[in-house]
């Protein structure tokens, strides 16, 4: 069994309709094509042995549609559906493991897109994903019974 131990956050993109100073470079990597925002998030450094990406996203009130995350080559890497949140209401922040074959060169070439019943696919707005962090676990196997920390 691992235990998770140390957490570093490594990117943090607040998707807002005017940037503020904090957030300017990286939502000047942020667009809407196809019915889907892409942007692309930065590593500070590649991943080491032992450690895994994950990606948080702050949803806010969707209703009952789901946010399909995938790379720019449409690799899936996981759909977001909360349907436990009453409407109206914020959905929470969901953890999406990122795999190291869609990174590239230290970078996530992320895109997201809601699907709603009976409709096509479309960007999210600032309201539904409120925030993104791309995040660098490691992972350490604990130590062995007995042994004095």
């Amino acid at each position: 069994m691992f235990v998770l131990s140390s957490i570093a956050a490594l990117a943090f993109v607040v998707l807002q309709a005017a940037p503020s100073p904090s957030a300017t470079a990286a939502a000047a990597q942020s667009q809407q094509t196809g019915g889907a925002r892409e942007m692309t998030l930065d590593l500070p450094h590649k991943l080491r042995k032992g450690e895994t990406a994950w990606l948080l996203v702050k949803v806010g009130a969707i209703d009952h549609a789901e946010i399909q995350l995938m790379t720019q080559d449409g690799h899936p890497l996981g759909t977001i559906s909360p349907y436990g949140a009453r409407t109206g209401q914020a959905a929470g922040t969901y953890t999406v493991p990122v795999p190291a074959d869609a990174l590239a060169d230290g970078r996530l070439a992320l895109r997201m897109a809601v699907m709603e019943s009976g409709q096509a696919q479309r960007a999210p707005t600032t309201d539904e994903v409120r925030s993104l962090r791309l995040l660098i676990r490691r992972f350490r196997k604990p130590p062995p019974s007995g042994a004095n920390p």
